[in-house]
């Protein structure tokens, strides 16, 4: 990631008509200083003065088509503005000719095109080009109320823009400016004070937000001109956007002994391929540090990784190493242009597929190590989402999720919680079931794995939740088999976790928590003479991350209507609604509280409304307190389960598993019921998969890892000849034994019965 700033700065004009600004010139010196310090901003600073309009639009075109997707970009404009005889909005350069304004200035439209080409996701606009048309028309209408007066405001997807004032009208003949001649304005001002100083750090975690900095520069601008009030405004940014350090807050949590972690030490240094690449996510956030001895401990393990003999996680490596500005590959690393892309074929692979209510992968193990194979896109995961083009083109994953976004129902979201249900999908004069759904994702999954290994793979392992019923198992080996893919065996999503965590080697007990994006698992693993064996489960098959974002949901309809007097209805707006409410979600599970902006969300009859509403995350907690007891309750119900496990101290390990385990609350929640004790939360992003494929390494006899033996929900019963219907683990000992004797004497059958369901022949 690249942090760059471009400040375009105009304090002298040839137009005799348009006045100096001289302290242009000192916002400038003031916020490059700022933004340039190494323990501040560490922006690669780039100043235009007193520049023509052609030097102006060169140097904005180049700045943001120079960007990659997770570079943060900075652009500050400090000039005159202009609005033509269209209401159009201009910037004026220092060659610009009132009279000819569309050909000598510099259109708002070219800045907001230049931002909606770029591949840049994370862009900052700061504008303070003198904006005293609010002053004079505040004095000729004596005190009047400025107005929002733009045709049009910028928009696009990661933006973020911050003005000087709501009246966005400018004029040059003011008698009153929103500067003094020789200083820097207020706005720009109170934007070099909080960032020089840490004073915009509201939260004091040692980081200033765009949240911050708005909130910041809006009380110190209104303070001192009441008259003028800074405006912000968000279109689709996820997350929060951090600017700067706090410089009065130095290694305040500086750790004692080795600067990284030793979990994260080992997978770098003894960890099998996988877990090294999944090692690189955790040193890309530790390069970020605050504290100088993390970042250079970080350093040195990206050195590490560049030089791995592993070509995927070097090539990984290189990548990061490049994009973070570290100039040319330490010496010794391996020439990437001899790295083997595409592994030979031989016929005999079996993929381990996570099919994810919110996100699906897929993985092989290759050359002795578990590897997840990246989509077209260059991604590990895919979203589960599927969408028609207008053409009725089928799109799948990426693409799907970019056309719902923009066409709000145009997507089908979370099918796997509707497989085995008879749920259809209506697509013109066609009907199409859960399982033709899921199929389309599936087989987009093992495109992408044949187009990588350059072979024909039809064998997978398929991970389930343990609380999927034999009815949602079937269906899903039936969208599996509608993609050309033979269900090898379905692996357990808990269990398959606690592989990819390196379990499974000692006598242990686990109890993996797995919330993701539409169901729970609550699993009791044992583990004994190299056996994994499901000791108990519980779980919700339609609970999930998406349910609390549909509390947030509610929540913000129901404040804006509060609020504005107007209810919420429209499709599309209430699309915008659901992105802002899980993006505020994945916000506060690092700030305690997060800002749902939506600018024009809807039309009252006194013209447009905005959705301007703070969530804390006392407030996420209550809004979704029963959604938490549901969790706590069905955990519980997995631990109380096992009856050969005395109390909390028999267990060693609890796992978090999955996106929504992020949130604070659910923390809490499992480290509450592990009796104080921390649970683990690994490096490994996508371990479900890579336990998948570690299973699919067993059964095609590449590796000796440990037999699974799962439990479906409603737990089976084992029927063979001479006994009655048993509950138990399928398969387990006993029923190991029984297939050894069936093979040994055709005549003895062993079938799987439900409890529910009476005996065959009854």
């Amino acid at each position: 990631m690249r942090k760059a700033a471009l400040l375009v700065v105009n304090q002298h004009y040839e137009d005799g008509r348009f006045t100096e600004l001289p302290g242009a010139a000192a916002d400038a010196e003031h916020l490059a200083a700022v933004l340039g310090d190494a323990a501040i901003g560490e922006f690669e600073v780039t100043v235009v003065e007193n520049g023509t309009a052609l030097e102006i639009r060169k140097a904005i075109q180049s700045f943001f088509a120079l960007a990659q997707s997770q570079d943060l970009l900075l652009l500050h404009l400090s000039c005159h503005g202009r609005k033509d005889s269209r209401g159009r909005l201009h910037f004026v350069a220092s060659d610009t000719d009132l009279d000819l304004l569309d050909a000598t200035a510099v259109p708002s439209q070219f800045v907001a095109d230049q931002l909606e080409e770029s591949l840049c996701r994370r862009a900052v606009v700061l504008l303070d080009c003198c904006f005293s048309g609010a002053f004079a028309k505040g004095l000729r209408t004596r005190g009047a109320a400025p107005t929002v007066d733009v045709n049009e405001p910028f928009s696009g997807p990661g933006r973020v823009v911050i003005t000087s004032s709501t009246a966005l009208q400018y004029s040059h003949e003011s008698e009153r400016s929103s500067r003094e001649r020789a200083e820097p304005s207020i706005f720009t001002a109170a934007v070099v004070e909080g960032l020089r100083d840490g004073t915009a750090d509201l939260d004091g975690d040692g980081y200033v937000s765009v949240e911050e900095l708005y909130a910041f520069v809006h009380d110190r601008v209104r303070s001192r001109m009441p008259s003028q009030t800074p405006t912000r405004s968000v279109n689709n940014s996820e997350g929060t956007l951090y600017l700067t350090r706090n410089p009065g807050i130095l290694c305040p949590t500086a750790p004692e002994g080795p600067a990284l972690p030793d979990t994260l030490r080992a997978a770098i240094l003894t960890g099998a391929g996988w877990q090294r690449l999944g090692a690189l996510h955790e040193v890309e956030r530790l390069l970020g540090s605050r504290q100088g001895p993390v970042r250079e401990a970080a350093l040195e393990a990206l050195t590490t990784l560049v030089r791995d003999r592993d070509p995927q996680v070097g090539a990984q490596a290189g990548r990061l190493w490049h994009s973070r500005g570290l100039g040319e590959l330490p010496s010794g690393t391996p020439d990437t242009a001899s790295r083997a892309t595409r592994p030979m074929a031989d016929g005999s692979k079996i993929l381990g597929i996570d099919f994810g209510t919110t996100n699906s992968a897929v993985a092989v193990f290759l050359d002795g190590e578990a590897r997840v194979i990246p989509n077209r896109h260059g991604e590990v995961t895919t979203p589960s989402v599927v969408a028609f083009s207008e053409d009725g083109t089928l799109l799948v994953g990426k693409a799907a999720k970019e056309r719902a976004s923009r066409v709000p129902g145009g997507g089908i979201h979370r099918v796997k919680r509707e497989l085995g249900t008879g749920w259809t999908y209506r697509h013109g004069v066609r009907r199409f079931s859960a399982e033709e759904v899921a199929s389309w994702i599936l087989a987009d999954l093992r495109a992408s794995a044949e187009a990588h290994l350059g072979e024909t793979v039809t064998r997978a392992v398929l991970t389930v939740p343990t609380y999927f019923n034999h009815v949602q198992r079937a269906a899903l080996a039936d969208a599996a088999a509608l993609a050309g893919i033979e269900t090898v065996r379905m692996l357990n999503e808990p269990t398959a976790a606690a592989l990819s965590y390196g379990f499974g080697r000692g006598d242990e007990n686990i109890a993996v928590f797995d919330l993701g994006g539409g169901t729970l698992d609550v699993s009791l693993l044992g583990i004994s003479d190299g056996v994994v064996e499901t000791l108990a489960t519980s779980g919700d098959s339609k609970l999930g991350g998406s349910d609390w974002d549909a509390r947030v949901v509610d929540h913000l309809v129901r404040e804006f209507a509060l609020r504005q007097g107007v209810r919420l209805t429209d499709r599309a707006a209430l699309q915008r609604v659901a992105e802002a409410a899980e993006a505020a979600k994945i916000e506060l599970s690092q700030a305690t509280s997060a800002i749902v902006d939506l600018p024009y969300i809807a039309t009252s009859p006194s013209g447009p409304v905005h959705m301007d509403v703070t969530l804390t995350r006392a407030q996420l907690d209550g809004l979704t307190r029963d959604l938490l007891e549901r969790c706590t309750q069905l955990a519980q119900q997995a631990l109380k389960s096992a009856w050969h496990i005395e109390g909390i101290d028999d267990i060693d390990h609890f796992i978090l598993v999955g996106g929504a385990t992020r949130m604070p609350a659910i923390a809490t929640l499992v480290k509450e019921l592990a009796g104080g004790r921390e649970p683990v939360r690994g490096i490994i992003p996508d371990g479900v998969v890579i336990g998948a494929a570690l299973q699919s390494a067993v059964l095609s006899g590449r590796t000796r890892e440990p037999l699974l033996l799962d439990v479906t929900s409603p737990p089976p019963g084992v029927e063979t000849a001479g006994t009655g219907n048993e509950t138990s683990v399928l398969p387990d000992r006993r029923s190991a034994a029984h297939a050894q004797a069936q093979e040994s004497d055709p005549r003895k059958a062993l079938s799987q019965v439900s409890p529910e369901q009476p005996k065959a022949g009854s």
